[in-house]
């Protein structure tokens, strides 16, 4: 970014925040003019620690809290200069850090060390998840404390809350785990529909497939997706609405080139049935290995769309 503009952008911040940013600091809407593009962008980056890395879902739940659209706020952060990431790790790379107050509201996602955390922490980490993850699915959320979970995964006392500060945080990172295995990232999102050229049916084919792959694997894990969606916190249940919409919509969008001859509620109601029908690997038992499992219910899917 030249001096130039960041010296514009720089004169404008005042102006900015006043007219672009409610009251709560969510932002109404984006300026047209770069030099205040890279004003807001500033702003909202002030939002992230300086020598602190945040995971993809910690950035997206932070930026959700100033405007609907985060893939474009994540986007304008890294073409700005202002953030960095590598390995589905993000961190601050440059901005205006405050030596005052500062002028937006502090970060809300939970924050982690710049360094990676010990091979130990992160074996107990995911021993907690899997334990909690067990015991949502045979008992139910409402039913487990975390001390039901410390014990069942070997951390007991306090030590559980050194990795979760409460029992809403664990079920947001099982979650999580099930968001990041079966949902598409929106910057791949963006590149397919981008990707005019392309077989639109072959590349929903291979959506759908894998989704069916992901979700036979985890049949635990979308037993506890489905049966306590409800229990999440409410912004991380806006942020996983967020996701599915992303999805549902890439598959609307191809299959509404597969077939152009059907008309909108056509291509909503066979998406939206195929989804389904996927997602429901979590509420039966089946005796088929995963790989069997994902191949029936991929196949289904492929007829029930038309894929040929």
């Amino acid at each position: 970014m030249n001096d130039d503009l960041q010296r514009a952008a720089a004169a404008n911040a005042d102006a900015v925040l006043r007219r672009f940013f409610d009251a709560d600091g969510r932002l109404k809407t984006l300026p047209a003019k770069q030099s205040r593009q890279l004003a807001v962008y500033d702003l909202i980056a002030q939002r992230f620690i300086p020598g602190v890395r945040y995971t993809e879902l910690e950035v997206n739940r932070q930026l959700m809290g100033v405007y609907h659209d985060y893939v474009t706020l994540r986007r304008g952060l890294i073409d700005f200069g202002l953030m960095d990431r590598a390995a589905g790790e993000y961190w601050r790379s440059g901005g205006t850090v405050p030596t005052g107050s500062a002028p937006m509201p502090p970060p809300t996602a939970p924050l982690r060390a710049g360094s990676a955390p010990s091979a130990r922490g992160a074996a107990r980490r995911e021993a907690i998840l899997t334990a909690a993850a067990q015991l949502f699915a045979e008992r139910g959320y409402a039913a487990v404390g975390m001390d039901d979970i410390g014990a069942a995964a070997g951390v007991t006392g306090p030590a559980i809350y050194r990795h979760f500060g409460a029992k809403a945080s664990v079920l947001t990172a099982v979650f999580d785990k099930v968001i990041d295995a079966v949902m598409v990232d929106p910057d791949v999102i963006g590149e397919v529909h981008a990707a005019t050229d392309e077989d639109p049916a072959t590349r929903l084919r291979h959506l759908v497939t894998g989704y069916a792959a992901a979700v036979s694997g985890r049949r635990g894990l979308m037993a506890v997706f489905i049966r306590e969606v409800h229990s999440l916190p409410v912004e991380d249940r806006a942020l996983l609405d967020e996701r599915q919409r992303a999805l549902i919509g890439l598959w609307r969008a191809l299959l509404a080139r597969v077939h152009p001859d059907w008309d909108e509620e056509r291509v909503r109601t066979a998406v939206h049935g195929a989804f389904g029908m996927l997602n429901a690997v979590g509420t039966f038992d089946s005796p088929l290995t995963d790989r069997e499992l994902a191949g029936q219910l991929g196949e289904l899917a492929v007829i029930a769309l038309q894929l040929g």
